[in-house]
């Protein structure tokens, strides 16, 4: 941003920081085809020219899609998210596993934390799942109640905890309110 020479509006106080943030930051491990960032200017610019200034700057192999000018209050709300895990061996029964866990009302999964082990019903957060050759696709939802992790899901699959190391997994769309 500062090589693009664009003028970062700054935070107030002792320590300012320029305000930018990533709208649904992804878990580690997790490759990503789409990452929302918002930031903002403290002066008008033309959007064309922040795209191409930007584009001049970022590291080869980062893709600018588009640029959207908002006001600061139109925030991106995420409220689901899209990705594709590709799996080794997902065995031929992969299909029939996604159809009973979503036939399923409840889908509990245990988040370990240093504080005490964490439960959660991940079924709410599973929007669709689907099979496609060695991958699944899948949609899942975010918000202010939480989400559920693509890891989690394919555990809810039956996959062992090395299958699920193994899997390539991608983070594909942001979808907004």
């Amino acid at each position: 941003m500062r090589r693009a020479g664009l003028p970062l509006r700054m935070s107030q106080g002792f320590n300012p920081r320029p305000r930018i943030s990533l709208v649904e930051p992804r878990s580690v491990g997790i490759a990503s085809e789409a990452e929302l960032l918002e930031f903002e200017l403290a002066d008008w610019v033309n959007p064309d020219a922040v795209l191409g200034a930007l584009r001049r700057e970022v590291p080869e192999g980062i893709r600018i899609s588009q640029l959207d000018l908002v006001r600061p209050t139109d925030k991106g709300h995420p409220v689901a998210v899209v990705y594709v895990a590709r799996l080794q061996a997902p065995g031929a029964d992969l299909p029939e596993r996604i159809a009973r866990l979503l036939e399923r009302t409840e889908a509990p999964v245990v988040r370990r934390r240093p504080t005490g082990d964490k439960p959660l019903d991940a079924r709410p957060f599973i929007e669709s799942l689907e099979a496609d050759g060695p991958a699944v696709r899948m949609v899942l939802r975010t918000g202010p109640d939480g989400t559920v992790r693509p890891d989690e899901v394919l555990r809810l699959l039956g996959l062992e905890a090395e299958a699920v190391a193994r899997a390539d997994i991608h983070r594909v769309e942001i979808r907004l309110a």
